[in-house]
């Protein structure tokens, strides 16, 4: 064996030569594998999984991938900041707890295993939602998959098997029916749309739109191809959000936090109407004592006292000079009562619909005509809720647009006995039990008026019937590129209600919006006009879709050539 020499180390002046270190450089020093971060973090998969979607850490995609196509990468900055996370000790705490846990069971010391569950360390959130969210509009901007999320798992029933427990999902309810009943108390809601998933949903919330999805009121089925694991984690994390968020609302608009759930309403699948009612009640609690929205009022019997008071000397001086009528007094001092009550009323109501505009819509003036519109469009109706017909839905819709609901069972406002039902919403034919002096419509006739901002004529909507088709308001005309034949009959029904509205005429609506609206008989010449164009095309072999294109160039032509002239 040749043993090295002792001078290969050395240059020729006797020397020693240092070896070069090779500096680790490019896309292997910023990022890593994911075992290699198991590793240095010294967590299990499950608990790294947990970690990083509790703080918003999402894998990467290198250029290139030195370690293999097969493997996950993540950047190392990425993993330095998981490295100073306070829930890493929590998690590990856990796991402990969860061996101990594991061999009392397997000794069947079932006294120390109650009394391990007891013991079991438990971790906040809230530190992460401020670190996620620093401004409370970022939270808005961000709301979307937190509400689907929790409307989810609040229909969803408890399963052991899968790891679903009761207690999530009364939290998940108790959270989306705050967020609702806030939406209705200030008539946030802009837009619903009913599909085949579900209803979709959207609110403007202190200038945010806010758009989620909720399931239909159906029995909820838990298929066995999801990892129910990785989504109990997201709606750990979701529903510390929600409550900051529902908070904040409720504080600013005066109201208290959290709502007490009325039992009975609740136990009497009263929904949304359970908390409705808390919300009322506190209200008029808050009015009694004097306060609302942390400013101190004067009630109506302090200010008829006050206007006693004034008129005390005139009325010592009509005792000198003779007998007053007291009948006469007692019924001026009731009639004045009365009118200064319903005069409050009417300026507590208009404040409290001026403080809901604003803080939906802000000072731009369209937004705000808008978000008075959508406030009042039911003011005035009541609708009658037939069981058929789902109760949650109606109610938060009709109650955000300005309506009054009621149903037939515990917690109704309303019998429907009454004269005062304008509306009967059903989804069951009702031959022979209508009567003359309400509207029989069914639930997508209230989904269309919301919409559209406009009160539908009911014809078309009666149970029993095909209704028109229920167009989605999240899609629109000009991306499509295709209008329908409805929604230009609806977008008809908006101008004359506008026109109405603002005492002008309908030419001079249809002129401010950019095009001038046809008469009858000119649509019917149009329509004469494109039938023999169609037939023309057929007759020379033109396919639809050649025959859809000229039809497009021919008006754009029709257009420049008016322009010219």
């Amino acid at each position: 064996m040749v043993k090295p020499s002792k001078t290969a180390g050395k240059a020729k002046g006797g020397k020693n030569v240092k070896k070069q270190l090779k500096v680790k450089g490019g896309i292997a020093s910023r990022y890593t594998t994911r075992n290699q971060a198991l590793n240095r973090l010294q967590l299990k998969l499950a608990d790294f999984r947990r970690l990083c979607i509790l703080k918003g850490i999402h894998p990467r995609e290198p250029k290139k991938k030195f370690k293999g196509q097969h493997k996950t990468y993540y950047h190392v900055k990425d993993i330095n900041f998981l490295a100073h996370e306070p829930l890493l000790e929590k998690f590990r705490d856990l796991r402990s707890y969860e061996r101990k846990i594991k061999r009392a069971r397997a000794k069947k010391a079932y006294h120390a295993v109650d009394r391990l569950e007891e013991k079991k360390p438990k971790y906040g959130l809230d530190h992460l939602v401020k670190e996620r969210y620093p401004t409370f509009l970022d939270a808005l901007r961000d709301l979307d998959d937190p509400l689907t999320l929790a409307h989810l798992f609040a229909v969803l029933p408890a399963d052991k098997r899968h790891g679903i427990p009761a207690e999530v999902l009364l939290e998940s309810r108790k959270l989306s029916l705050e967020f609702q009943s806030y939406v209705t108390k200030v008539h946030a809601l802009r837009k619903v749309f009913i599909s085949v998933k579900g209803i979709y949903y959207q609110a403007v919330v202190h200038g945010q739109e806010i758009t989620w999805l909720t399931p239909h009121a159906l029995a909820q089925t838990l298929p066995e191809d999801v990892d129910y694991r990785v989504m109990l984690t997201f709606l750990d994390f979701y529903t510390s959000m929600l409550g900051f968020v529902n908070y904040k609302l409720y504080f600013d608009q005066g109201l208290r936090y959290p709502p007490v759930l009325d039992t009975r309403l609740e136990d009497a699948a009263g929904g949304i109407v359970a908390v409705i009612h808390d919300l009322a009640d506190r209200m008029e609690t808050d009015k009694e004592q004097g306060y609302a929205g942390g400013a101190k009022k004067k009630s109506a019997q302090a200010k008829l006292t006050e206007s006693r008071l004034a008129t005390l000397g005139d009325k010592l001086a009509q005792i000198g000079d003779g007998e007053v009528d007291e009948e006469a007094e007692a019924e001026a001092a009731l009639r004045a009562e009365r009118s200064d009550g319903e005069d409050d009323e009417e300026v507590e109501e208009e404040d409290e619909l001026e403080r809901a505009i604003s803080l939906s819509a802000g000072g731009d003036p369209t937004a705000r005509e808008d978000a008075k519109l959508c406030a009042t469009l039911f003011k005035g109706m009541v609708f009658f809720i037939q069981r058929e017909c789902p109760r949650d839905m109606m109610v938060f819709i009709i109650r955000s647009f300005g309506g009054e609901v009621c149903w037939e069972g515990e917690g109704s406002p309303y019998d429907e006995s009454d004269g005062g039902v304008t509306h009967h919403v059903c989804d069951r034919p009702m031959e022979g039990k209508m009567l003359a002096q309400r509207e029989y419509v069914v639930p997508q006739w209230v989904c269309d008026c919301a919409n559209w901002r406009i009160l539908i004529p009911c014809a078309d909507y009666k149970p029993g019937i095909v209704p028109p088709p229920h167009l989605s308001p999240f899609v629109s005309k000009d991306d499509e590129g295709y209008t329908p034949d409805y929604q230009a009959t609806l977008e008809k029904l908006q101008m004359q209600a506008k026109a109405a509205r603002e005492g002008r005429s309908l030419a001079d609506v249809s002129g401010d919006a950019g095009a001038r609206m046809l008469t009858a008989e000119e649509e019917a010449e149009e329509e004469e006009r494109e039938y023999a164009r169609d037939l023309q095309r057929e007759a020379k072999g033109i396919p639809y879709s050649r025959a859809l294109q000229e039809g497009r160039d021919h008006t754009a032509d029709s257009e420049e050539e008016e322009d010219d002239d």
